[in-house]
């Protein structure tokens, strides 16, 4: 099966739609596990098709904006995030909650600072074209560390668990009783 450039791009459309779609349902139907399964999924699928192109998907110039308007990207929102993990922080004495916002930022913009930093090496070492079956297990890697650091931290070890229409402490937890109605 070959495909041509518009047909993979129609199917590129198609399997993003249909992954929005799964993802806002399941948020809506709290279900948090789902979307990370089919979201390693669908990247493996793209990955798979994009093999199958004939014809050209992109030049040296898109290679280079893609690298520099992703070096953009990145300083932009490491400097908005830090801006606003000071702002939240300095203003934790008022909400508790807003410690915990700050301390994502924080550790969200280091993450994305160190991976950067990591794949710059990379690419810098190797010459990664020929490598597609090493990208690929290395994304499948890390979509299996994401979803089991997912599982821990989602796990509910010290937290409120719904009982019967009541909140009731499981653990120990360092914050109040959620404000919502416990069905």
């Amino acid at each position: 099966m070959e495909l041509n450039l518009k047909q993979y791009r129609t199917i590129k459309i198609i399997i993003v739609f249909g992954l929005a779609f799964f993802v806002s349902q399941s948020i809506v139907f709290r279900n948090f596990f789902a979307p990370v399964v089919l979201l390693a999924i669908s990247s493996l699928v793209l990955l798979y098709l994009r093999k199958k192109v004939k014809g050209i998907l992109a030049d040296e110039r898109d290679y280079a904006m893609v690298g520099k308007s992703a070096f953009l990207a990145i300083q932009i929102y490491s400097w908005i995030a830090v801006v606003c993990m000071f702002l939240f922080y300095a203003m934790s004495d008022l909400n508790p909650y807003y410690e915990a916002i700050a301390m994502t930022l924080a550790f969200s913009t280091c993450i994305l600072m160190l991976l950067n930093s990591v794949i710059f090496r990379y690419y810098d070492k190797f010459k990664f074209s020929d490598k597609r079956f090493i990208y690929s297990v290395a994304v499948l890697i890390l979509f299996v560390v994401m979803a089991v650091f997912a599982i821990r931290m989602f796990s509910g070890e010290d937290n409120w668990i719904c009982d019967k229409g009541q909140w009731v402490k499981h653990g120990n937890p360092s914050f109040s009783a959620p404000n919502r109605v416990c069905k």
